[in-house]
């Protein structure tokens, strides 16, 4: 049976892997890429900047109602239960956009058009983030695949679009939109009644606790946009950005396992300190390899992408990616503090790791500039994965024990 297991997962895994490259090539090797060719380093920096804010509360939100939704999904067929989950997504919705609204209007200094195409981008990024589970439910991840592949067609159509129109936001309207038409139609959650159960509070619980750690979590994927603009400026986050580029990259690509770890987990009552440290020794492994090859390979490809920024960018290359790589460690370690854990260490986790890289960022870029950031990202992205590790292994102790016991 834990063969049947592990074979799955590897199998799943490898599937969302290559969903996951399908649409990190559109907006990461051609989305982006196009981007940064067509406007200045400043124009570029501030793009990224208003991406981060979509892209964060988009993805924190959506993807918090899909973990929620997957871990309590036995609960609710067992006691035939159907709804909650509608409501909640619309009332995440609503606040996405206000989100979005106020923090855009604060970046840009006015309410204009931009601004509602970073609503519209919200909206989509949240409709595809929570009605994917029903694919996670049924382990279906070829389904995962075909809906990227939508996307992929989507964002060639954006630049075509963005290229005619000048209007960058259509790029990533389309690219998000055609993954929602086909997702709309294959999903049989988003079929679900519009009703409250007496699991509601349940729910809202769980997914508010996953939930606040999820905010803090995605926006540490993009709190380096947030927080270099304001103190060093647009065209410091065009070269951090670019710095980290590889290693941000490979991480959309790898951090999909996680989310198939966190399926089977779901079905999955308990789990070994053993078994858990092998996984983690793996990817360790995994990740190591991966680093090398950013540092062999990355600066030629850096070339051909961005051609005019990289140069600038190279004195940040070995340490920034270094930095993302950790991260990308650490999100393989959360799905078993998710499932294994009691619900307070998620967001704690995290709250504890978003002060310490606020108290670290900050001192590193007013005494070093970028550079320093970059060592304080390594730093902060280090200590929580030790917290993690201390906090996991001793809550699997427990479990163990209290499993023998009973």
């Amino acid at each position: 049976m834990f063969s049947f297991f592990k074979k799955n997962i590897f199998k799943d895994s490898f599937l969302n892997i290559i969903a996951s490259l399908v649409l990190t090539s559109a907006v990461q090797l051609l989305a982006y890429p196009y981007i940064g060719r067509e406007f200045t380093a400043s124009e570029y920096g501030l793009i990224l900047t208003l991406m981060g804010v979509v892209n964060a509360v988009g993805v924190s939100l959506g993807n918090s109602l899909n973990n929620t939704r997957i871990l309590l999904q036995s609960e609710y067929k067992v006691k035939g239960f159907n709804g909650d989950y509608n409501p909640i997504f619309v009332g995440i919705t609503l606040l996405g956009a206000i989100i979005v609204t106020v923090i855009s209007s604060i970046v840009l200094g006015e309410f204009n058009v931009t601004i509602i195409g970073c609503i519209s981008i919200t909206c989509l990024i949240m409709l595809r983030a929570y009605y994917s589970a029903s694919f996670r439910i049924d382990i279906n991840y070829k389904k995962v695949l075909i809906s990227n592949i939508f996307g992929f067609f989507g964002y060639i159509l954006g630049i075509i679009i963005t290229h005619v129109t000048g209007y960058w936001v259509f790029l990533f309207v389309f690219g998000e939109l055609f993954s929602c038409i086909y997702i709309m139609f294959s999903s049989h959650i988003v079929r679900d009644n519009f009703i409250l159960t007496p699991l509601f509070k349940k729910s809202f619980r769980k997914f508010s606790y996953i939930m606040s750690a999820s905010v803090l979590s995605t926006m540490m994927m993009y709190m380096d946009r947030f927080y270099i603009y304001p103190f060093l400026g647009a065209e410091e986050v065009s070269l951090y950005i670019v710095g980290s580029y590889l290693g941000k990259t490979v991480g959309i690509i790898f951090i999909p396992i996680s989310g198939v770890l966190l399926t089977y987990y779901a079905k999955k009552d308990e789990i070994t300190i053993k078994e858990f440290y092998k996984r983690t020794c793996f990817f360790v492994v995994c990740c190591f390899v991966l680093y090398i090859g950013i540092i062999f390979l990355g600066v030629p490809i850096m070339e051909l992408l961005y051609p005019t920024i990289i140069s600038s960018a190279l004195q940040y290359f070995h340490i920034a990616n270094l930095a993302a790589i950790v991260f990308i460690l650490g999100t393989t370690i959360q799905p078993t503090l998710i499932k294994y854990c009691e619900d307070k260490w998620l967001p704690l986790t995290q709250g504890i790791y978003f002060i310490v890289y606020l108290i670290l960022g900050y001192y590193g870029m007013l005494h070093f500039g970028l550079l320093g950031f970059c060592y304080a990202v390594l730093i902060s992205n280090t200590f929580l994965i030790i917290l993690m590790l201390i906090i996991v292994t001793v809550s699997l102790f427990k479990n163990n024990e209290v499993s023998i016991i009973e």
